[in-house]
């Protein structure tokens, strides 16, 4: 597991603006003047980076989703890790929930 945590919430960076291609897709990030080039299984994940579903829920989906990969929970934490680091994603961790004690 990497260091994004399987609670985070990956959220989009704002302004993305994603392009379909006949071999995966254009992703332009007008914030830093820089083209991505993804591929299909890529903007799967992107497009599940809304703010709502959190690492565990996005591995879990990932999994369901394509044929059985060698480590699908790595291939996901590989590819939010290239997203965070390229800037295209942020990760926020859950707010934590206030216990009340009366």
């Amino acid at each position: 597991m990497s260091d994004i945590g399987i609670a985070g919430l990956p959220t989009k960076a704002a302004g993305l603006e994603i392009h379909p291609e006949a071999d995966g897709y254009v992703v332009y990030q007008p914030a830093r003047d820089k083209v991505h080039f993804l591929n299909h299984t890529a903007v799967f994940v992107l497009e599940l980076c809304d703010g709502l579903h959190s690492v565990a829920e996005i591995q879990a989906i990932f999994r369901e989703t394509f044929p059985p990969a060698a480590d699908p929970e790595q291939a996901v934490d590989d590819i939010l890790g290239s997203f965070a680091g390229e800037e295209l994603i942020r990760i926020d961790q859950p707010a934590a929930t206030a216990s009340s004690t009366t």
